[in-house]
Parts: C-alpha cells; sequence; structure tokens
C-alpha cells in the first residue's frame, strides 16, 4: 500500500481513499496511518471496491484508480495520466508484462485504446493496465459491469479511452502464488 500511496502523493490529489473489509484492521489501522480516508465494506469483485470509493464524489471529479498488490515505475505515473486526461473520459497507465493470466490486457494504437480482454485465455497483446485516472461521470455506468476492465472496454470501443506507456516496471503481489515468484527474482 505504501508504493501505491507515494506515486498518489507525488500527483496533486486532494484526498486518498483506501476501501477495505472491516475484517481487515491492520489494513484499516495502516491507511489512517498514511493519512487515507477508509472507506469500509464487504465488495465482491473490484469494481463493487471502487464503486464503494467513489460514492460520495461530485461527477466531474477524477479518481485515480491503482492496485496495492503491485509495484511499477515511475513515481510521476498518476501525473502522466491525468496529464493526458484532456478530452478523454478515462487514462490507461500500460505495462508490459509476461505475466498476462491474472490481467486486463490492453490493445492500443497510438494512445488510443480499442479494446480491454479481461483476463484473455488468449492474450492480445503484452500490455495490461494497472493504474488509471478515470473521470468519476465515466463510471456511472459501473454497476452493470462485473468487472472495472468490462466498464473500460465499452469506454474504449466508444473511443474515449486513451493510455500511456508508463514503463515495463510490472509485479503482481497480490497471490502467495505471485508474491513467491516475486521473491525468486529478487
Amino acid at each position: 500500500m505504501d508504493y501505491l500511496v507515494d506515486r498518489m502523493r507525488a500527483t496533486p490529489a486532494d484526498e486518498l481513499r483506501v476501501v477495505t473489509r472491516p475484517d481487515k484492521p491492520d489494513v484499516a489501522f495502516h491507511a489512517r496511518r498514511l493519512g487515507a480516508r477508509v472507506v469500509e465494506g464487504t465488495p465482491s469483485s473490484v469494481a463493487q471496491s471502487v464503486r464503494l470509493g467513489v460514492e460520495d464524489l461530485d461527477a466531474d471529479d477524477v479518481v485515480l484508480i491503482g492496485f496495492p498488490d503491485t509495484i511499477w515505475e515511475p513515481l510521476s505515473g498518476f501525473a502522466e495520466l491525468l496529464g493526458a486526461l484532456e478530452g478523454n473520459d478515462a487514462v490507461l497507465g500500460l505495462f508490459r508484462t509476461p505475466d498476462l493470466a491474472r490481467s486486463d490486457v490492453v490493445v492500443a494504437e497510438g494512445e488510443r485504446v480499442r479494446a480491454i480482454a479481461v483476463k484473455p485465455a488468449e492474450p492480445p497483446s503484452e500490455l495490461i493496465w494497472g493504474c488509471a485516472a478515470v473521470r468519476r461521470s465515466a463510471l456511472e455506468r459501473l454497476a452493470e459491469h462485473d468487472e472495472v476492465g468490462h466498464l473500460l472496454d465499452d469506454l474504449a470501443r466508444a473511443g474515449r479511452v486513451c493510455a500511456v506507456h508508463l514503463s515495463d516496471s510490472w509485479l503482481d503481489i497480490g497471490t502467495p502464488e505471485a508474491l513467491a515468484r516475486a521473491q525468486e527474482r529478487a
């Protein structure tokens, strides 16, 4: 979580929010120590977590989305996304990775995102999105989707999503197996 918070703090964010379950008091305690607002709930998916985290925001607010179980560069990643948001509903931070099995794979032409394949059996590219800047108004239809990537795919197919290739430095540590692989690489 600290790694992600550092990246958000390198951007002019008004408020940091961490969505967590009531049965994870250690996460809530640590988030508060970092100065984040803790939003507790029992979401069953990432899409529901995002919905919970943005409930009371205005339609013209911009939401930065990141995942605390990933490590990536550069520190200025969210600032780069915000810089490309003009005229778009969402900007995705792209990373090249060989570990595509648990990711949303992005099909892009230049800076324009054409489609997003959510955890595909046959990945259409080696690019994934790992962070995003999204207008709150674009998240209105999130309740209709079980995955954030499905909503982003709809927006991309409508020509409303662009991307910034941030780096090829991406590490997922969200499962015991992924953490073990990361420790083997270190």
